[in-house]
């Protein structure tokens, strides 16, 4: 048997052993080496009463997520107090935010096409999606408050109907021309940059996939809840003799 150790170090009063390694970042990230780690060792089964516990890159990385997603949440309500003061109302804002998670989803669907880790520079491209996508369905929820206002005793369908073909285009050119500014970023088109690169998937992808579900059902999700809004204002018996009234009204017309 040779010599035991010349010191014992203690981490938090218990005795701990250190162990440090770099990794090639070509070949795998700290985080996946960490996750081989975990998986090699059954610490339970081989070595009851000893933990691993995480410091240097996987700890700060770790940090860094959790306070990113402090930070999305901190503008996620910041944009819904804003909409509040812009629509003066305490729901249309949902119509309004539901555009988010349309991005998170072309955001993911494009990280694992393109076989790209979720990394901290990835999140801050989904903090800055959040408040770039909203600006589509803040003009459509916008321009459908002004028909309303304009015609107010017109169907909540065909102003609905109106105001989607109306900003249509403007919409579908402001996503067109910031996606055609940042792909070309995040492919490496003329120079690329590791760190920039998936800020600008992110931005891309999710208001690419964002866009044509914002102009389907930001409209239907607005009819839901002023129907949702006329039941608890008027009731549902009214609201159904309501539309009775307005099919016969189309019916007539039709004659």
């Amino acid at each position: 048997m040779g010599p035991g150790p010349a010191d014992y170090r203690h981490y938090k009063g218990e005795r701990a052993i250190t162990v440090e390694a770099d990794v090639d970042q070509s070949i795998v990230t700290p985080l996946e080496a960490t996750n081989l780690v975990f998986e090699h060792f059954d610490l339970e089964k081989e070595w009851p009463g000893t933990r691993f516990v995480l410091a240097g890159e996987v700890m700060e990385t770790e940090e860094s997520m959790a306070n990113l997603m402090k930070t999305f949440i901190i503008a996620v309500v910041a944009i819904y107090f804003l909409l509040v003061l812009l629509f003066n109302s305490f729901t249309q804002p949902f119509s309004v935010l539901v555009a988010i998670p349309f991005g998170i989803i072309g955001v993911i669907i494009a990280f694992v096409l393109h076989g790209e880790p979720m990394s901290f520079v990835g999140m801050l491209g989904v903090v800055g999606l959040a408040g770039v996508v909203v600006n589509d369905s803040l003009v459509l929820v916008n321009h459908i408050n002004q028909l309303r206002r304009e015609r107010p005793g017109e169907h909540l369908i065909n102003l609905a109907a109106e105001a989607t073909s109306n900003r249509l285009r403007p919409v579908v050119l402001t996503t067109l021309t910031t996606v055609a500014g940042l792909l070309p970023l995040a492919y490496g088109l003329g120079g690329t940059d590791p760190f920039m690169a998936p800020t600008a998937l992110a931005l891309g992808y999710g208001l690419l996939f964002a866009t044509p579900l914002t102009l389907v059902l930001i409209p239907c999700l607005y009819m839901v809840q002023h129907d949702i809004a006329m039941i608890f204002r008027r009731g549902p018996h009214e609201i159904l003799k309501r539309e009775e009234i307005l099919r016969k009204g189309r019916k007539g017309l039709k004659k």
